[in-house]
């Protein structure tokens, strides 16, 4: 059903999508993919190395509207209704005293986050049921008052589905809809403890893929005549049922306060998103028909890189739409091709060499203790590389970083979770991308990007100053890497 055209074919000119492209360099925002429609037609897709169009990708939060769907399409089919009590679902899992507000908590309320639970970051718990742990906690506000965002609650939702179809969420989807608008076969959810989808975070699926639901939604459930899910259904879901405006949680920049449907974001001009927390985006225009999809590791808790993205999609693309373009600009659409073959995954920016690296190199750091459990490290300065020797809790380390560039392997850390959420897996390493330059002559910068099942990012900066080091760590990542989050302070061993 989705064909590629060249950008003028839908009224946008490949100029605009080469500055749009350009934009997200320049910010160097460290994309993975995107890909630009209007109606049925891919007018923009492109990919960072090494992403490409079979790209498995952890979408996060965007699990949540595959969710929210399919919770409205079974209270549409009369399998559950949306005024149910949560309680009555999971009877099983309830403690022996059940807090009146959970007690009151409806299907609906927690469609669209006015549960009775504040945010809560489960996986600091490493509970044995994820379900019964949901239960467990303390309410902090009557059911159906206010918006607050509970993640907990939209994995209780997909264990609802599952529950009661007796498969995965993703299976029944795929029943309903998924296998015929082509969704990808192997995509697939990490579980978490107890046994349930991770409804809230871990579905691992293409960019097309995101594309293909995004369309259809945007449909009304209909795809190639055929009425897939109920219209009525996905019109509530992608309206908006609430608002969402607080100021413990919006920032005061626009597009998370717009209002909330089932699940799903509402956005500029009527138009509905799904989120995920690496800026993980499908998003809807209805006055252009443009959806708009990309992945990336930027972490949204900036909001700086959203901002980039969104302000940026509406400037360049949304707000160029001419239907009256009736010509290619040949020497624009060269320029996109030639543009679009540079794309690499982003690094990031600073000197590749310092002066400084011959009286480093080798030498080897004992650290004073500190949270982060390092006992020592060295750098090793190669021509293309770099290579950072460390020893922590786990033993002996090597992390090899491209200079300016990024290097691509296995991060040395060990033993993270895989297919099930909190648990750690025997010897399991992430795949990533690795770079460092110098931010001064003396002040060595790193960057690591974990692209694997799970997405995450570490930023660390070195600075040398006569025999010492202060060594800074910061982590963007969901329940892992917390063993390189943290400062320390290093002085060269004088035998070394």
């Amino acid at each position: 059903m989705l064909l590629n055209v060249r950008p003028e074919e839908v009224g946008i000119s490949s100029g605009s999508v080469l500055r749009f492209l350009k934009k997200l360099e320049e910010r160097g925002l460290s994309m993975h993919s995107v890909i630009l429609a209007r109606g049925n037609k891919i007018f923009a897709e492109y990919y960072w190395e090494p992403f490409n169009v079979q790209s498995l990708h952890r979408m996060y939060s965007v699990t949540k509207s595959f969710v929210g769907i399919a919770v409205s399409q079974l209270a549409a089919e009369g399998k559950l209704s949306l005024d149910d009590k949560i309680v009555d679902w999971f009877p099983e899992s309830q403690p022996s005293e059940i807090h009146e507000y959970f007690a009151r908590q409806t299907v609906r309320n927690m469609l669209t986050m006015q549960t009775c639970v504040c945010n809560h970051f489960w996986l600091g718990d490493r509970p044995a049921d994820r379900v019964k742990h949901y239960f467990e906690l303390k309410p902090c506000r009557p059911p159906g008052t206010a918006f607050y965002y509970d993640s907990e609650g939209s994995f209780v939702l997909g264990a609802l589905v599952e529950k009661i179809t007796g498969k995965s969420f993703l299976e029944y989807l795929r029943e309903k809809c998924l296998d015929k608008i082509g969704f990808s076969k192997n995509a697939y959810c990490l579980k978490c403890p107890g046994g349930y989808s991770w409804g809230d975070s871990a579905l691992l699926a293409t960019s097309r893929d995101l594309l293909l639901f995004a369309r259809l939604l945007a449909l009304g459930g209909k795809w190639n005549g055929e009425q897939l899910l109920s219209e009525a259904a996905v019109s509530e879901a992608i309206k908006k049922q609430v608002d969402n405006y607080s100021d413990e949680t919006c920032s005061p920049y626009a597009y998370n306060n717009l209002g909330y449907g089932y699940q799903i974001w509402q956005t500029y001009r009527g138009g509905f998103a799904f989120y995920g927390m690496h800026c993980q985006y499908a998003l809807y225009d209805p006055e252009t028909d443009i959806t708009f999809v990309c992945n990336s590791s930027e972490p949204t808790v900036t909001v700086a890189s959203t901002n980039v993205i969104f302000e940026s999609l509406h400037s360049y693309i949304i707000e160029r739409v001419d239907d009256g373009i009736s010509y290619v600009s040949e020497q624009e659409a060269r320029s996109l091709e030639a543009y679009s073959d540079t794309l690499k995954l982003a690094g990031i920016r600073g000197e590749r060499y310092s002066d400084h690296e011959n009286e480093l190199n080798g030498k080897i750091f004992r650290a004073k203790e500190n949270r982060m459990g390092i006992t020592e490290f060295s750098f090793r300065f190669e021509k293309e590389r770099i290579t950072w020797c460390y020893t922590n809790s786990q033993g002996y380390k090597e992390l090899v970083l491209g200079r300016g560039e990024n290097l691509f392997g296995q991060f040395p850390q060990t033993d993270y979770p895989k297919e099930i959420g909190s648990v750690p897996c025997k010897g399991h390493t992430y795949y990533c991308a690795a770079c460092a330059v110098w931010k001064q002559p003396t002040r060595l910068a790193m960057k690591v990007q974990v692209i694997d099942e799970y997405i995450g990012v570490l930023n660390a900066t070195f600075s040398f100053l006569d025999g010492e080091v202060f060594v800074t760590m910061h982590k963007h990542a969901e329940d892992f890497l917390d063993e390189y989050s943290g400062s320390l302070i290093g002085e060269i061993n004088k035998g070394g």
